[in-house]
């Protein structure tokens, strides 16, 4: 049997435990008035930092995609300037395949000369290294790869066509005259037909581009 004693001190406990509560209560719901303001501007704070970022990350965006236009459409008319005369010195070449007076040198000099396309990839570069590529899709990063390797392969293969046109061979005539030019036939229509891809490669990046494709 429980003492009086007991339940008295049990009904004070009870009633100093209720008071607690009752006094605890206006002071949470004051703290929690007070954090209303705090995280509502930690709050707004990230969303504007959130605005600022993607500002920067458009800004950065449009400024590359800038820059890689820029330089694929002088790349582009690069290419389109010495198109014509590499197909005629390409056309000679296999004019006079089986003729043995010619050399390299004298079919140049019929079609005006040999000539490159000179290629800059700076922008492309630059865009590795900045990471502003971490903003475009699969596709528009699927389309920049073929660019650059369509280019370096470009690239290549000139490195093929140097030794040819600025040392001996460049004015073998007779039997090994022939050889050479047959050799250099191949280059040029290679050099000719992957000029070609890359051409129809940034006329799909100028679509991406119209389109606006490339976006994540």
């Amino acid at each position: 049997m429980t003492s009086p004693t007991n339940q008295d001190s049990g009904s004070e406990h009870d009633e100093k435990t209720v008071n607690r509560k009752r006094n605890l209560k206006p002071i949470l719901v004051k703290i929690g008035l007070d954090m209303i303001p705090v995280i509502g501007g930690i709050l707004i704070a990230l969303f504007i930092n959130s605005l600022q970022e993607n500002r920067r990350d458009q800004q950065l965006l449009a400024s590359t995609l800038a820059s890689l236009s820029d330089e694929f459409s002088k790349n582009k008319e690069s290419i389109e300037k010495i198109l014509p005369r590499q197909q005629l010195f390409l056309d000679s070449l296999r004019f006079f395949s089986e003729n043995e007076s010619y050399s390299i040198a004298d079919i140049g000099t019929k079609t005006k000369g040999i000539v490159l396309s000179e290629l800059h990839s700076t922008n492309w570069r630059t865009s590795l290294n900045n990471n502003s590529l971490r903003l475009l899709n699969f596709e528009a990063i699927n389309l920049l790869s073929r660019i650059d390797a369509k280019r370096e392969e470009l690239k290549d293969q000139e490195a093929f066509i140097n030794p040819t046109v600025f040392g001996p061979p460049f004015f073998k005539k007779g039997k090994e005259g022939m050889e050479y030019r047959k050799g250099m036939e191949l280059w040029m229509a290679g050099l000719i037909g992957n000029e070609t891809e890359l051409l129809e490669l940034y006329r799909e990046f100028e679509e991406l581009l119209q389109n606006k494709r490339y976006q994540r």
